[in-house]
């Protein structure tokens, strides 16, 4: 009885990845369904590479790749785009980032490989939940975001002298200000701290969003103007600008 079982998934697996499958997958195809995606990189795959990714754990075979065959799954079989068959397959079972779709292809390839269930609910699941815990961490902290934003304009008068951080970069007779970002907070240094004077407060901005200060520039670190992507015509002193305190790092002189 064993031996006819063994036979029968014998003939299945060969069934499956048989060189004469292999012969139906023309230039650039993309597949249908994780199904044919694996039987896809069973073909394309080398017996060497196989080898290689089926003897190495799970987790570090899948991560390895995410860069490489992991990156070439995405781009190649357009998962940015959304549009095709294998993303909609994706998409009709709950997921539809391509990191995420091609993280279950190889792990279910390399499951296929060592003969374990793929498992594929579970998998949907934990991406599912991943992304549940994560819209609700930044949920959270916009929550936190708007609430401090808030106190931080109530505590703001007319005519107060602020300053607002910025990094430098000279070039040639051109001066270039980056902001420094506020959130998510990435401990950037300001080499540079463009000075002002409050001249208006609005709650929210029709496209300067919430808690904004209108500030007029009276220092530009000694210099009369910078380029700066945030305005059309850069920043330049003795004129007025909007910053969003959601945006913005600044504080009282």
């Amino acid at each position: 009885m064993k031996n006819t079982i063994a036979i029968i998934l014998l003939f299945v697996f060969g069934t499956v990845f048989s060189q004469d499958d292999c012969k139906d997958y023309k230039e650039n195809y993309i597949p249908k369904n994780l199904k044919d995606a694996i039987e896809y990189l069973s073909c394309e795959w080398s017996e060497s590479d196989k080898t290689e990714f089926k003897n190495k754990e799970e987790s570090d075979a899948v991560t390895e790749l995410h860069f490489g065959t992991g990156m070439g799954v995405r781009n190649g079989w357009e998962l940015w785009k959304g549009k095709n068959r294998i993303s909609r397959f994706f998409k009709s079972k709950g997921i539809s980032h391509p990191d995420d779709i091609s993280s279950i292809i190889l792990t279910s390839f390399h499951r296929r490989l060592n003969n374990k269930p793929i498992d594929l609910d579970s998998q949907i699941e934990y991406y599912k939940s991943y992304w549940e815990t994560a819209k609700k961490k930044f949920e959270k902290e916009q929550q936190n975001q708007i609430e401090l934003s808030k106190k931080e304009f109530d505590n703001y008068k007319i005519n107060d002298s602020v300053k607002i951080e910025f990094k430098i970069n000279k070039q040639g007779k051109n001066v270039w200000a980056y902001r420094v970002q506020k959130y998510p907070d990435l401990n950037e240094k300001p080499n540079c701290y463009i000075k002002g004077i409050v001249v208006e407060k609005n709650k929210k901005k029709r496209k300067r969003g919430k808690y904004v200060l209108t500030i007029l520039i009276t220092d530009i670190c000694g210099n009369e103007k910078a380029i700066f992507h945030g305005e059309e015509n850069g920043l330049n002193i003795n004129q007025e600008y909007d910053f969003s305190l959601m945006s913005f790092k600044i504080s009282k002189e």
